[in-house]
């Protein structure tokens, strides 16, 4: 039944390649690149923007990837005649598939392969597959967040906690499985690797978001910080 993939999974690449951020700010006349980070993600664009536009972004971001999850889910479902609770081949299928769509968010083809860091990408996933455990990781790591202001931390503690507690308490500790799990932690660490150099040197920047909407977008006044 697996062969489903081969067509799935690239086309889950090339939807999580749209890039929300770019189309907003592209609407807004905002130029991402120009900004803090110059990261085409959620976070830059609160940063350029303000808090209401980083919301919706990573929202919006995180539909798109439920949205691909949901659309595995359904053909696991219609294939077996089960739609009930998730067993092994909904989560080959459904982790497949939000793991080419954080690819794709990352290294988008649409973009010349720049692309953000995947993080609502990877939320997204989180909450179709799993949402207690991705409940149980907001609770831990938003305040962490709150106290550090370091966005990279808490992403990069956040998804390692979440594969720990996938694997420990539901999800079938098959080999496919765990590979898929392994493969979504290694995505999200490799597009966070300058950010977990310098959190390891002390010269990591703090996460701040702009409080409006900037007048003049051409100037780069914004406090460059981690995070997509």
């Amino acid at each position: 039944m697996y062969w489903w993939l081969f067509l799935l999974c690239p086309l889950a690449y090339l939807v999580g390649g749209f890039n929300v951020a770019k189309t907003v700010t592209k609407i807004r006349n905002v130029d991402l690149s120009k900004i803090g980070s110059g990261n085409a993600g959620a976070t830059n664009v609160g940063r350029a923007m303000g808090f209401k536009w980083f919301l919706l972004v990573t929202i919006l971001e995180g539909i798109k990837c439920a949205s691909i999850a949901t659309i595995g889910y359904l053909f696991v479902s219609f294939y077996t005649g089960t739609f009930t609770l998730y067993q092994e081949s909904h989560y080959i299928v459904i982790l497949a598939m939000g793991v080419s769509a954080i690819f794709g968010a990352i290294f988008p083809v649409w973009y010349r392969f720049k692309g953000g860091k995947g993080l609502a990408t990877w939320i997204g996933l989180g909450f179709v597959l799993n949402p207690l455990v991705m409940l149980v990781v907001a609770a831990i790591y938003i305040p962490l967040l709150a106290i550090t202001h370091i966005m990279s931390l808490s992403t990069v503690l956040g998804v390692i906690t979440w594969t720990i507690l996938s694997l420990c308490v539901e999800a079938p500790l098959t080999a496919p499985v765990i590979v898929l799990y392994c493969a979504c932690v290694a995505l999200i660490l490799y597009s966070h690797r300058k950010n977990i150099v310098r959190l390891f040197t002390g010269k990591e920047n703090k996460f701040i978001l702009k409080k409006s909407a900037p007048k003049d977008t051409s100037t780069n006044d914004m406090v460059q910080s981690s995070a997509e």
